[in-house]
C-alpha cells in the first residue's frame, strides 16, 4: 500500500477557511497578471498593463469632487461626440439628397430644352414646321434655314422642269406677235438663279452622257 502523509490540523482548518481558499486559488491562477507573481506583489506592485495598476499621483487622491467632475465631463464629451457624429451624418445625407435633386432638375431642364429645340413636344401654339403660315416667313432658327434650303431646291427643280417643257414644246418666238420669247430664265428669282443655272448644266451633262451611250449602242449594232 502507498503511504499517504496525513494532513495536519492547520491544513484541515485551512481547507475550511474561505480566505485561504481564495488566496490559494489566486496563487494558482494562470492569467497574465499572475505569472510568477504572488498576491501581495499583484496588489502592491501591479504592472502597468494590469487592471490593478494605479498611478502614484492617483493612489492617494481623496478629492472625490474632482473625480466626479472628470467623470461628468467625460460623459458630456461622449454625448457631444455622439451628437456631432449624428449631425455630420445628417449633413452628409442632406447633401447627397440635394445633389441628387439638382441632378434630376438639370436632367429635366436638358430634356425640356431638347424637346423645345428639336422636337415638337413642349411647344405651345406652334405648327409642325418652322414656317409661319400667317406671315409667310420662315422661322429664324436652324430648322427654318433647313426648311428654306429644302424649298429652294424644290423650286429650282420646278424651274428646270419648266425650262425643259418650254424648250421642247415651244419655239423661240411668239407666234402671235412674232417677237422673241424670253423663256423661263426671266421668271427665276435672283437668289435662285445661280442654283438654277448649275442645275441646268448638270441636266445637260446627264443628257449628253445618255445620248452618247445611245449612239455608241446604235453604232455597235450596225457594225
Amino acid at each position: 500500500m502507498i503511504n499517504i502523509q496525513p494532513r495536519t490540523r492547520q491544513e484541515r482548518e485551512a481547507l475550511r477557511d474561505k480566505d485561504r481558499i481564495e488566496k490559494s486559488r489566486i496563487d494558482i491562477r494562470v492569467g497574465f497578471e499572475a505569472r510568477g507573481l504572488g498576491v501581495g506583489t499583484l496588489i502592491h506592485q501591479a504592472p502597468p498593463q494590469s487592471t490593478l495598476y494605479v498611478p502614484e499621483n492617483e493612489r492617494f487622491d481623496k478629492d472625490f469632487a474632482v473625480a466626479d467632475k472628470k467623470q461628468r465631463e467625460h460623459e458630456v464629451w461622449q454625448r457631444e461626440k455622439i451628437i456631432e457624429r449624428k449631425r455630420i451624418e445628417g449633413l452628409d445625407r442632406e447633401t447627397r439628397k440635394w445633389d441628387y435633386q439638382e441632378k434630376i432638375e438639370t436632367k429635366d431642364q436638358v430634356k425640356l430644352m431638347s424637346h423645345t429645340q428639336q422636337l415638337t413636344q413642349g411647344k405651345r401654339n406652334s405648327n409642325g414646321l418652322a414656317y409661319n403660315p400667317i406671315t409667310l416667313k420662315y422661322d429664324n432658327s436652324e430648322q427654318g434655314n433647313l426648311l428654306r434650303q429644302y424649298d429652294d431646291k424644290a423650286k429650282v427643280r420646278q424651274f428646270v422642269r419648266a425650262h425643259n417643257l418650254d424648250a421642247r414644246g415651244n419655239t423661240g418666238f411668239n407666234i402671235l406677235t412674232g417677237e422673241q420669247r424670253g423663256g423661263v430664265e426671266h421668271i427665276v428669282p435672283n437668289h435662285l438663279r445661280t442654283n438654277y443655272q448649275q442645275r441646268l448644266r448638270e441636266v445637260d451633262e446627264q443628257q449628253n452622257i445618255k445620248h452618247y451611250a445611245i449612239q455608241q449602242q446604235l453604232l455597235n449594232q450596225y457594225e
